[in-house]
């Protein structure tokens, strides 16, 4: 799920974002604020690398992709035979349609993880009356009592996420193997007509 620097920075701003909206509920008591540290670290990018949630989501797209792929495969196929024209088309749409998906499938996983991450690291802070939250990457420096990492990996690893259905392709075909594919027309069987002729007479 780590791909790049820019979702990690994305997810500091938006872990900052919502942990900072619970951190001005008001004054703690004296004895609340020496009872844990006011400021606690995560490092994102073990949590996007070693967690449960993180190891499914990419088994979760790897079977996307698989899937995705397959129907490429398969509109190749169907199409192989078509004028080059035509086919060069429809391939190079199924190709951009594959690509979009797939980003979509990828945002779908990262969504489910980024808000099991949120509850998490929420649900510690709230436990500990803990001020603030950082990601460790957004740190210049931070001693290593502060970092909370383990605690919220072990909570997102004690649940199991649940990432959208996987991908269902439908294969378009060439318009002369849509007229093969089409049924034949039912006929009516005349036997039993027949039969009540000869009991008539």
């Amino acid at each position: 799920m780590c791909r790049s620097t820019p979702f990690l920075l994305a997810l500091t701003a938006l872990l900052a974002a919502c942990l900072l909206s619970g951190c001005l509920e008001g004054d703690k008591p004296a004895s609340a604020a020496s009872a844990a540290p006011q400021i606690a670290t995560v490092d994102l990018e073990r949590i996007m690398t070693r967690s449960s949630a993180a190891e499914a989501g990419r088994a979760h797209l790897a079977q996307a992709r698989q899937r995705l792929e397959q129907g490429f495969a398969d509109l190749q196929k169907a199409w192989a035979k078509a004028p080059a024209k035509e086919r060069e088309a429809v391939l190079r749409e199924g190709a951009l349609t594959l690509s979009r998906q797939m980003a979509a499938e990828e945002a779908a996983v990262q969504n489910v993880i980024n808000k099991l991450l949120l509850e998490e690291v929420r649900a510690w802070r709230q436990a500990h009356k803990a001020a603030l939250v950082l990601a460790r990457q957004n740190a210049l420096d931070a001693d290593d009592t502060l970092d909370i990492t383990a605690s919220v990996l072990a909570a997102m690893d004690a649940r199991k996420p649940a990432f959208p259905a996987l991908p269902v392709v439908s294969v378009k075909l060439p318009p002369n193997a849509e007229q093969k594919a089409a049924p034949a027309p039912a006929q009516k069987d005349k036997t039993p007509a027949r039969a009540a002729d000869r009991k008539k007479r």
